[in-house]
C-alpha cells in the first residue's frame, strides 16, 4: 500500500495560496514606502488594489498552472513538496513577467527585468508553493524516508 501524498486536500491549498503573494508584496511596498506615504489612506487604497488585481490574478494562476500539477503528480503517485515547490518557484518569474506585461504593457517590462527582480519572484514563487503544501500537507518526498 502506498503512503498518502498529502494529509488534506489539495483544494484547500488551492483557496488559500493565492493570497499570500499579493500580500507579501502589500508587506514589501508598505515597509519600503511607509516614510513617503502621506497618510493611511494611501496604504488602505494600496492594498485594495493589490488585492484586487493580485490576488485574482495568482487565483487564475493557481487554478490553470498549481494545482493541475499537484493533481497530475499526486496521479502518477510523485507528489512532494519539494517538485511542487521547484515547479512554483520556476513559475515565479513568468507569471510576474505576464502580469507586468499586463499591467504595463511590453515595452516596459523588458527594460526593467533584471536579476534581483527574477530573484524576488523566485522567492514569492517558493514561498506560495511551500504555503500550499503545508495547507494541503503535502509530505516533503515521494519516498516515506527522506
Amino acid at each position: 500500500m502506498t503512503p498518502l501524498q498529502h494529509k488534506r486536500s489539495l483544494w484547500v491549498g488551492t483557496l488559500v495560496t493565492p493570497w499570500i503573494v499579493p500580500l507579501g508584496i502589500f508587506v514589501v511596498i508598505l515597509t519600503d514606502t511607509f516614510k513617503e506615504m502621506p497618510s493611511i489612506n494611501v496604504a488602505i487604497e494600496l492594498f485594495f488594489m493589490i488585492v484586487l488585481f493580485g490576488v485574482s490574478f495568482t487565483y487564475i494562476v493557481t487554478l490553470a498552472l498549481v494545482a493541475p500539477m499537484a493533481f497530475w503528480l499526486k496521479g502518477k503517485n510523485a507528489l512532494s513538496a519539494i517538485r511542487l515547490c521547484i515547479w512554483c518557484t520556476a513559475l515565479g518569474p513568468i507569471t510576474m513577467f505576464i502580469y507586468s506585461l499586463l499591467l504595463n504593457g511590453l515595452s516596459t517590462t523588458f527594460n526593467r527585468t533584471h536579476l534581483t527582480e527574477i530573484l524576488f519572484t523566485m522567492a514569492f514563487g517558493l514561498a506560495s508553493g511551500v504555503v500550499f503544501c503545508l495547507v494541503s500537507g503535502v509530505r516533503l518526498c515521494v519516498r516515506q524516508k527522506c
